[in-house]
């Protein structure tokens, strides 16, 4: 019924005004809304970030990238993504570690 849609769409720009979000943006293909109420997109680097975070805070192994259930719920949210290979995660950890222990010096330093 047009009341049912009337109140359909006022509840999304109600919804899309708290969050910040205009109305052609609140449809962008490929995007989500981040915990700081912005508009960010899938890249592989920050996937790869993501997984590098979740294996040290964690405590996660670097082979959980090849964990039939995580390939899976991968491919679910979005399917074609590449998982990176455990040796790439585990060099992306150790960069992240001396890049991070650089700032960690410089700030520390006298």
């Amino acid at each position: 019924t047009s009341h049912g849609t009337k109140n359909l769409l006022r509840t999304m720009r109600e919804c899309n005004a708290r969050r910040n979000v205009g109305e052609d943006e609140s449809s962008a293909a490929g995007a989500q809304q981040t915990l700081e109420r912005s508009i960010s997109e899938y890249t592989p680097a920050r996937h790869r970030a993501v997984i590098a975070m979740r294996c040290c805070v964690s405590k996660r192994p670097f082979n959980m990238v090849q964990d039939p259930h995580y390939v899976e719920e991968v491919q679910l949210l979005r399917p074609g993504t590449s998982i990176p290979s455990p040796i790439t995660v585990s060099r992306d950890v150790n960069l992240i570690y001396e890049e991070g222990s650089k700032l960690v010096k410089e700030y520390f330093s006298v």
